[in-house]
């Protein structure tokens, strides 16, 4: 009949290497367990690549990053350890090692303010320089490639105005324009044209009409604009003839 000694192993060294294998396995079922409550309260948690020779690690979660802020979060860096991203206390900064930046580079969302985004173009102790490019496509800096952007970049020394540039097509909601043609139906009389359906942000509003003709003041000798408002605008034009003459408009709201 068997015993319980028929279900232990043939020899020592099989049942020394069975315990052995229990016991690891039951100190990484503990740890796993502890896991989920585990709190870092000094020191940090590193990850550095297998063989990498830079004695930088490749990310760093502290509860103090060491920059002087006394704040935790968390911190990856390049290969070669010049550049780093940080998460902090509600904002993403981004920066070189070693480079003192007066205003840090970053992005830092609000909710309590708006819900506002605020995209921050770092500036360098002693100088006021801080660029901002928004592309789609190919790198900006490459001559000729054509693709979107929109920079923001500093005006120069003893200002702190930014050049705004937008290579693609510009569309901003407060100015619409378009083009009307007119017929008067006698010469030298003022004749108008009504434009509706519009919808032009602002409170407040100016037009402007310009004739597309190769004479301004001999045959054309006046256009322009009443009732301006967000919806439309009534062009006026007085000729000389009777010919039909087209003229571009355009309505700014502020």
């Amino acid at each position: 009949m068997p015993t319980a000694a028929d279900q232990l192993p043939s020899d020592p060294t099989t049942l020394a290497r069975r315990l052995a294998a229990l016991e690891r396995e039951v100190r990484e079922l503990r740890a796993s367990r502890r896991a989920a409550h585990t709190t870092v309260s000094t020191g940090s948690i590193r990850a550095v690549r297998p063989g990498a020779t830079v004695p930088v690690p490749d990310a760093v979660m502290a509860p103090d990053l060491g920059d002087g802020s006394g704040l935790g979060g968390f911190q990856t860096n390049s290969p070669d350890g010049a550049l780093y991203a940080r998460l902090q206390a509600g904002g993403l900064t981004f920066g070189a090692t070693g480079v003192n930046q007066a205003t840090p580079s970053g992005i830092t969302a609000k909710a309590g303010a708006g819900g506002s985004l605020d995209i921050q173009s770092g500036m360098l102790g002693g100088s006021s320089q801080a660029h901002i490019l928004m592309a789609s496509g190919d790198s900006p800096l490459s001559p000729g490639n054509g693709a979107p952007m929109i920079s923001f970049m500093w005006d120069g020394a003893g200002t702190a105005d930014m050049i705004v540039d937008v290579s693609g097509i510009l569309l901003p909601r407060n100015i619409v324009w378009g083009s009307v043609t007119i017929t008067p139906s006698a010469a030298n009389t003022p004749a108008s044209a009504t434009i509706g359906g519009l919808t032009v942000r602002g409170s407040s509003f100016t037009a402007q009409v310009t004739p597309a003709v190769n004479n301004p003041g001999t045959v054309v000798t006046g256009c322009g604009a009443t009732n301006v408002t967000s919806s439309g605008l009534t062009v006026w034009m007085t000729r000389t003839t009777i010919a039909a003459t087209t003229l571009y408009w355009e309505i700014k709201g502020q």
